[in-house]
């Protein structure tokens, strides 16, 4: 007769999911419950969770506190699996990371592979959505040979289109381009369906980052998804894969594909609301009208799409617009000085990225050492059980035997223990310093590459539409006004090629590469009148990475000085000896509160940096100025003469 009443109760809450139907459908689940009806349970809440996410909530909470109560495993796991769902879409990432994790344990005690595996792909979404996305390429690799036996064609292929994303976002374009052919295979029997035309547009650019690029391919790719888009008429689809076609006539410099691509494009995001969609489009179209010299357009786009990123606080497209901006600048009013200030905001907003990756790789690190930590905890528990248990049986056969077996064991335990917390905390230390210095050594040879791309590669097709105006110029019969238009063309050529090598210095200059720090440092300070700069000590060149994060340092202390103090007088000293090198940099500006300063973007920047290579930092900051006093240590690997 319960079982009756719960049925009706849950057929009424299936219908309408006003409070009282759901309060009478869980006060009568909890009066007589059972695994059909915790099941039944989760199927209710699946059918109102779309609906009512409050509702469907209680009804996980309720089926989960009557799995413990009666003792079902399968039920305590679904509620993880249903619960975290829900967590997962209000942002509730933490949470929902801990109840997934306790799942995991919890199938892997009664050994269930259906819900291991099930569990690993929740948890490692979580950790996707928290975008470590190492960590969770983990959970999705431990889970797919189960999914692969499964045979269930649609969840692989979902399951290898993550799996590619993510490959994609941790730079490695082959691996994810493999898992993309995968998925096609698995779908290869339903050439128009939906989810096949995001498996292309995630393909699509993997394709454009490999090295060489393959270009042809990542347009075929995005043109297969476009018609799927059509067939289906889907304009999630349609809008987003149109944004990368336009993308990809743009960096081809084909501005009139560019422009038919991105108003369509932009149309379709505005008509979903789409805003991040919308932003993309935009910016295409801005560059659009910079190329065709209409300039008021230009900016008047450029200014609305930077309200909306600012808005949103995306900061990626903030950046993107800055440098947008920067060029309308130099095009239309031909203000350098406006440009370089553009730049260096977008410079600024790129390194708030960069910082963001650090912390993610630090805190990928801080799991696998807490993982570790914790296999290795188990383990000793372990030993400690069975020793126990030895100790025990020695004990029936002679008590003092037992005891002094104990004893000694006890000694033996703790020291074993402490030698391997002991090796933990160092692991764990030099794993947070391999990363940060692997970090360090990435972004310097990623800003070495670029500079040397862009200074031989723009530069030289800059140089030689140079060289082939002049040509034009001095070997035709022109009349005065086109030689007065060949003369301008050449004068954007030539601020073209200057503000090119000012980007390519910014990002690595030449004389620290070639020259040494001393010299590179001396270059730099020597182009502001108001800094004495000063070197004692040794002069033998260090190791690369400590010769980039010295000069970034002293780059970035003088410009907030610049920026910020009103100084007329900066002074920049640099001692090196044997063992260490040390920066100075003061000023007689206005100051500012030293505390609340290292919040900063800049000097928060620069703490970080120091704190990696086991350096200090020192701040005096007062109405006479400001002192920063930055010291690193030269190990033996740090120098250049020094094997």
């Amino acid at each position: 007769m319960k079982k009756i009443i719960f049925l009706l109760l849950l057929m009424a809450a299936c219908t309408n999911t006003v409070g009282q139907n759901i309060d009478s459908l869980l006060e009568a689940a909890r009066s007589n419950p059972d695994t059909a009806i915790i099941n039944r349970l989760y199927e209710t809440g699946n059918a109102v969770e779309l609906s009512d996410h409050a509702a469907a909530k209680r009804i996980y909470r309720t089926a989960g506190e009557l799995s413990e109560q009666i003792d079902y495993p399968v039920g305590r796991i679904r509620y993880a699996s249903n619960y975290t769902y829900l967590l997962n879409l209000e942002g509730q990432l933490d949470s929902s990371l801990t109840i997934n994790l306790s799942a995991l344990a919890l199938a892997r005690e009664i050994d269930d592979q259906e819900q291991i595996h099930k569990v690993l792909v929740n948890t490692g979404n979580v950790y996707h959505y928290k975008q470590l996305y190492n960590t969770a390429l983990e959970y999705y690799t431990e889970a797919l040979p189960w999914f692969e036996k499964a045979g269930n064609h649609r969840n692989l292929a979902s399951l290898y289109d993550v799996m590619q994303v993510l490959y994609q976002k941790t730079g490695q374009p082959e691996q994810g381009i493999a898992y993309g052919e995968k998925a096609l295979e698995l779908l290869k029997d339903q050439p128009d369906d939906i989810t096949r035309g995001y498996i292309l547009l995630n393909m699509a650019p993997l394709y454009s980052s490999c090295f060489p690029r393959r270009w042809k391919e990542h347009l075929e790719t995005l043109q297969e998804a476009l018609r799927i888009a059509e067939v289906n008429n889907f304009k999630n689809l349609k809008a987003s894969v149109m944004n990368n076609i336009g993308n990809y006539f743009l960096q081809h410099y084909d501005y009139q594909k560019t422009e038919a691509y991105g108003k369509e494009a932009l149309m379709l995001n505005e008509s979903i609301g789409n805003i991040s969609g919308y932003l993309i489009s935009n910016r295409a179209l801005a560059y659009c009208d910079l190329n065709k010299g209409d300039f008021e357009k230009a900016g008047a786009r450029l200014q609305e799409g930077l309200k909306i990123a600012k808005e949103y606080e995306w900061t990626t497209e903030e950046g993107k617009y800055y440098e947008t901006m920067a060029d309308l600048v130099l095009l239309k009013d031909r203000d350098y000085i406006k440009s370089q200030q553009l730049m260096f905001l977008a410079d600024s907003l790129g390194s708030l990225v960069v910082n963001e990756q650090i912390r993610r790789a630090n805190e990928e690190l801080k799991i696998k050492y807490e993982t570790e930590k914790k296999e290795h905890q188990i383990t000793t528990l372990q030993e400690r059980q069975r020793s126990t248990l030895l100790i025990s049986f020695i004990g029936g056969i002679a008590l003092l035997a037992g005891l002094l077996a104990m004893l000694f064991l006890w000694l033996w335990s703790k020291q074993k223990r402490r030698k391997a917390e002991l090796q933990l905390q160092q692991s764990e230390q030099e794993k947070q310093l391999v990363a940060t210095r692997s970090i360090l050594e990435g972004e310097m040879q990623e800003r070495s590459r670029l500079a040397r791309d862009l200074h031989d590669g723009l530069g030289g097709i800059l140089s030689a539409a140079k060289i082939n105006m002049s040509e034009l110029k001095s070997g035709a019969t022109l009349e005065y006004a086109d030689v007065e238009s060949i003369n301008r063309i050449m004068g954007l050529l030539d601020e073209s090629l200057h503000e090119l090598r000012r980007v390519a210095h910014h990002l690595m200059p030449e004389s620290l590469s070639r020259y040494g720090l001393k010299v590179a440092l001396s270059d730099f300070c020597h182009t502001v009148e108001k800094i004495e700069y000063a070197w004692f000590g040794e002069e033998e060149r260090l190791e690369p990475q400590l010769e980039v994060v010295v000069y970034r340092i002293v780059h970035e202390l003088v410009n907030n000085a610049l920026k910020y103090s009103d100084a007329t007088r900066i002074l920049v000293h640099i001692v090196q000896d044997r063992e260490r090198i040390s920066v100075t940099v003061e000023d007689n500006g206005i100051g500012f509160d030293s505390n609340a300063a290292t919040t900063g973007t800049g000097l928060h920047h620069i703490q970080e940096r120091v704190t990696a290579l086991d350096g200090n930092i020192d701040i005096s900051s007062g109405s006479e100025g400001t002192e920063v006093h930055v010291e690193l240590k030269i190990k033996e690997n740090d120098t250049g003469t020094v094997s």
